[in-house]
């Protein structure tokens, strides 16, 4: 006969009283649906808190919670452990249990975990979060199991971290298996598996919600593994003080609840658990798929390999994942050093080195000791000393230059011919695929266009560049940012420093007018003495936007590979993206399509008829409508096209709109 596991009930009670805080546990009165008088015990953190109700296993009572719910309570934590009864319970009955624990005036509403043990309180666990999935950040289940219902709410709560305790000697086999099905059946990856083996199963003997005194107890089953495992208590307080207090519904991904995503990475599927996590984070800003360092040996493994290409690829989305980690930044460094990307390396060198300095945040999410953290600064500096190695070497030179420490880094574009603007086709092509006949028209007549060699921002200015910049000169935030670009709605609260979405200082910086980005330009050339940065022409743009291609993108004509190659509307998640992060075109200059609009120096014009064919802006008299070109994190694939075009005021500020820098070679 196998385990029945709908006879299993729960706790009956209807309502509480009232109860003083103070640091001491207070008995509280219960009573369940037909009147019965039971009790709670309810453990004061003596101040404001989250909370954790705890249900017992059906052969103990609730003082068998007694000494974990003490250790919660000394840890910050309030605590309500409750009487269960063989009972089948009512909605009502939990709803009660519940409300008794966050009626209690210190007791944080919106934070609180359940725990449970055995059948019985498991099931109440589940059950409980289920009917009050916002409330409920947390779960914390010992040697027990549920039913379908229950199971499918663990499936379909990827945000419901997890913490699934059972032991091999468990003496009501087959628990082990009950626990083994609710693990894989959640669906968060931020859930934990404690495992206590045994050479083999004790053998079954009879029901847990029945019994009696048929099995005798050896520490196997629910509470009773306190004694043989005094370690667990404190796994449990620790489990619920990430979870509802360091990091509310959120613990470290694991590796075993990871395995999917890690195998996707084994196997070069990076990009898409790129896709996966930025999908994750509209829903959830603080999801993570993967541990840090699980993924960090991934990605070293394929450094190791000689895979430089597929190496990058794991670092780039590591440091996505967890951008204030300095270990996954200097392991990006050592990535790009071995693709040949010597500036990017010496830039994420520094920018480690920088992080462990600052101690704003731990060295990694795994380890933050001074040992390590000595190792990560010896990375960085090897990194340093590669790259100065490489650049003295006869014939090596960097991808691109840099004239002050602050300065961006440039590319040097060749001098070329062009033809600027898009076909009839591209034209027609474009009508089909969302655009308006009408947008598209000022994007001819097409002609040709020869330019000088220039040097161009191999990045779009970045929030640690402006920044800098504002440092030196208290630039003015000015009087809010848009962040609707179909009208011009500036929000007062929002600047390039608060764009309303979080960015990293590798992001590009936003919410800067054209005259913000003059001011940048004219600040730039003080610092080192001359006049030769500016803004790039329209034309210059466009040039170098293509990388010496006519497609309609950069990358070529397929719109379906645009993920592959740059930040739009669905694949951005809500904002910008550190620059970079996407391949270079045939020029070396990154996110000229998507992430931001980039402003250029001309005056609009509706056509191109009296354009010039030598590269210079178009200048009218007063004030006039500025072309900016590249698309953003906000629009359709569509107009990622590099003859896109749009213009907006001078004084234009918004969240899809940054700026790159130009500047005139000898």
């Amino acid at each position: 006969m196998s385990r029945h596991v709908a006879m299993l009930v729960l706790a009956s009670t209807i309502g509480c009283s009232a109860c003083t805080q103070s640091a001491a546990a207070q008995i509280v009165p219960l009573k369940t649906a037909d009147g019965t008088p039971r009790n709670a015990t309810y453990f004061s953190a003596g101040k404001p808190a989250p909370g954790v109700l705890l249900f017992h296993q059906s052969n103990r009572t609730r003082d068998s919670w007694n000494g974990l719910a003490q250790r919660l309570a000394e840890a910050g934590i309030n605590v309500l452990t409750v009487d269960t009864t063989l009972k089948r319970p009512t909605p009502a009955d939990l709803d009660a249990a519940f409300e008794c624990l966050v009626s209690q005036p210190q007791v944080k509403r919106d934070l609180i975990g359940i725990g449970g043990a055995g059948a019985l309180g498991v099931d109440n666990s589940v059950e409980t979060a289920r009917r009050h999935p916002a409330q409920v950040k947390s779960l914390a289940l010992l040697s027990g199991e549920t039913l379908r219902p229950q199971l499918e709410f663990l499936r379909d709560s990827p945000q419901l971290p997890g913490l699934f305790v059972y032991a091999d000697d468990d003496e009501y086999p087959p628990t082990q298996e009950a626990m083994q099905l609710l693990y894989v059946t959640a669906s968060s990856p931020s859930k934990k598996l404690v495992h206590y083996p045994a050479v083999e199963k004790a053998p079954w003997v009879w029901y847990e919600p029945f019994d009696i005194g048929k099995v005798p107890a050896h520490g196997g089953h629910g509470t009773d593994l306190f004694a043989p495992h005094p370690e667990l208590p404190e796994i449990i307080v620790r489990w619920f003080a990430q979870t509802l207090v360091s990091t509310p519904g959120h613990a470290p991904a694991d590796p075993l609840a990871s395995a999917d995503v890690l195998r996707q990475l084994e196997t070069g599927g990076a990009a898409q658990v790129w896709q996966q996590l930025l999908a994750a984070r509209r829903k959830d800003p603080a999801a993570q798929l993967f541990p840090e360092i699980s993924a960090s040996i991934v990605g070293q493994d394929y450094l190791r390999d000689g895979d430089a290409s597929a190496g990058l690829e794991v670092f780039k989305l590591l440091v996505l994942a967890y951008p204030d980690s300095a270990d996954a930044t200097e392991s990006l460094a050592e990535a790009h050093l071995a693709a040949g990307d010597n500036e990017q390396a010496r830039q994420l060198a520094h920018k480690a080195i920088e992080m462990l300095d600052s101690r704003k945040a731990p060295a990694s999410t795994w380890t933050d000791t001074e040992q390590y953290r000595g190792e990560i600064r010896k990375g960085a500096q090897k990194v340093l000393q590669q790259v100065d190695a490489s650049l003295a070497a006869p014939g090596k030179r960097s991808g691109g230059f840099r004239d002050c420490a602050e300065c961006p880094e440039m590319v040097s574009i060749p001098a070329g011919t062009f033809t600027m603007g898009s076909s009839d086709a591209e034209k027609a092509w474009a009508a089909t695929h969302g655009e308006d006949m009408s947008a598209v028209a000022d994007e001819g007549p097409q002609h040709t266009v020869s330019l000088k060699s220039f040097a161009l921002g191999k990045y779009a200015v970045t929030q640690a560049e402006y920044a800098a910049f504002v440092h030196d000169t208290s630039h003015p935030d000015g009087d809010g940012c848009g962040k609707d670009s179909f009208k011009w709605d500036k929000q007062p609260g929002l600047s390039w420093h608060d764009p309303g979405f979080r960015q990293t200082q590798r992001d590009p910086v936003v919410c800067v007018s054209w005259h913000d980005a003059q001011a940048y330009i004219a600040w730039l050339n003080r610092k080192v003495g001359g006049t030769s940065y500016r803004m790039p022409s329209e034309s210059e743009w466009e040039y170098a936007a293509r990388g010496g291609k006519a497609t309609y993108f950069w990358w070529g004509n397929d719109e379906s590979q645009a993920a592959a190659y740059a930040w739009f509307k669905e694949n951005a998640a809500a904002g910008t993206n550190p620059v970079g992060l996407k391949p270079a075109n045939g020029f070396g200059l990154f996110d000229m399509a998507g992430n931001v609009w980039q402003w250029t120096e001309d005056c609009y014009a509706d056509r191109y008829d009296r354009a010039p064919a030598d590269g210079r802006a178009v200048e009218e008299p007063g004030n006039c409508m500025r072309v900016d070109r590249g698309s953003s994190w906000k629009y359709p694939v569509v107009l990622m096209r590099s003859a896109t075009r749009e213009r907006n005021p001078a004084d234009f500020r918004d969240v899809i709109m940054g700026f790159r820098v130009a500047k005139t070679l000898p």
